[in-house]
């Protein structure tokens, strides 16, 4: 949905390395829309200094869904529990379950149904264990066959607890969250592309990158 009731298929791109570190939000509220991230990477000096114009020509604006959970719920939640919490309305009164923008981070479930799975732990394993676990040892293979795995990274996610200071956070492969004020992590900007946007050359190796043009 762009945000008007037009519903399209379009392309999901998320990026690999962080733009750097950065607060959620500089007072402790967790409202994604009027978050500073959120500022700096619609209007900031990440869209108006680190994308090209024809970038930003290629980006849609796209319906972000706002709904979070608990900690002790999240603890216990599977990819697919992830997915709807992320399309409900739990938040903190007055915030909002919703957003209507350019460019905005990782759902939880992204980060979940990514992954491919391996011989110890498949993918159907994987997805029948609880996110916030998968770095127990014996689930190794959810992460290391996780195309949206980043080592070493602690980043944001655009999904925020229930309470009105939190928001989660993906970190060595598992889930964990911090108040969005405390402290600064990493960020893998995400963005739809127009419905428009085509692969003209390319197979999306790192050595032979797809190429888009509208």
């Amino acid at each position: 949905d762009d945000g008007t009731g037009k519903k399209e298929e379009r392309l999901k791109i998320i990026r690999e390395k962080s733009v750097g570190d950065y607060v959620w939000n500089d007072v402790s509220k967790n409202d994604w829309p009027n978050a500073t991230l959120s500022a700096e990477l619609n209007v900031g000096d990440y869209w108006t200094n680190n994308l090209g114009e024809n970038a930003k020509n290629m980006i849609d604006n796209a319906v972000w869904y706002l709904g979070g959970t608990s900690a002790t719920s999240a603890s216990d939640s599977l990819t697919s529990q992830f997915y709807s919490y992320e399309r409900g309305i739990t938040v903190y009164s007055g915030h909002s379950t919703s957003w209507t923008g350019q460019v905005g981070l990782m759902y939880p479930s992204d980060y979940g149904y990514a992954t491919s799975g391996g011989t110890t732990a498949d993918r159907n394993t994987c997805l029948n264990k609880e996110l916030s676990n998968w770095n127990d040892s014996n689930f190794s293979d959810c992460i290391n066959n996780n195309w949206l795995y980043e080592s070493g990274y602690y980043e944001w996610l655009i999904t925020p607890l229930s309470d009105e200071f939190s928001a989660f956070l993906l970190g060595e492969g598992s889930y964990t969250n911090d108040t969005v004020d405390n402290d600064v992590y990493s960020v893998r900007p995400v963005v739809f592309l127009k419905s428009n946007i085509q692969i003209v050359d390319g197979d999306g190796s790192s050595s032979n990158p797809y190429i888009l043009q509208s």
